[in-house]
């Protein structure tokens, strides 16, 4: 496996992880809200917060980055 497929397997359950984060917050806060509003809510704070995966050229070489919103 290379370095950017590592990275992409990261930056998944990076994702997966802040969705469930949000999405159980949003379970126990919003009773009333229903599921397919709790998942859309849920994947665009997610979408904000994961990591975005960064290429740049360096003098050995490319690299690649995770680069968090933090």
């Amino acid at each position: 496996m290379n370095k950017k497929t590592k990275v992409r397997i990261l930056w998944y359950l990076s994702f997966l992880v802040i969705f469930l984060i949000v999405w159980t917050i949003l379970h126990f806060a919003f009773k009333n809200l229903e599921s397919p509003y709790k998942g859309m809510i849920s994947g665009g704070i997610s979408a904000l917060l994961a990591p975005r995966i960064k290429e740049y050229e360096t003098q050995s070489g490319k690299q690649v980055q995770l680069k968090w919103f933090f």
